[in-house]
């Protein structure tokens, strides 16, 4: 079967706004944002497995757990039983910088 391409965009923060702290030392926020030309590359297909399968590649790729945006949301699907029992291969090419707040976990696993 044939991969499903899709450009996951960087985003910048235009303006951001901490409104409190909360227990689990996160923070809420409100934020304008806007998105940049500069993508991280995702390719996924349906696979006859057990289990998921996640790469990386590309130039910020070094470093990424196991563990990461895109396997919590995978995991979170499955528990919820929304993916029917379905598993995917991913291959995710890394253009965007790891911890450049420019949102690459997170805009993959939303993308």
């Amino acid at each position: 079967m044939k991969f499903f391409k899709i450009k996951s965009y960087a985003k910048i923060n235009l303006s951001l706004n901490i409104i409190k702290k909360l227990p689990s030392k996160l923070y809420q926020i409100e934020s304008l944002v806007s998105f940049i030309n500069l993508y991280d590359l995702i390719y996924l297909r349906f696979i006859s497995s057990n289990t998921h399968k996640i790469y990386f590649n590309g130039q910020f790729a070094k470093g990424i757990s196991k563990k990461n945006t895109v396997s919590k949301l995978l995991q979170i699907l499955d528990k919820k039983k929304l993916l029917n029992n379905q598993k995917f291969e991913i291959k995710i090419i890394k253009n965007i910088p790891q911890q450049s707040g420019m949102g690459g976990g997170s805009m993959n696993a939303a993308s």
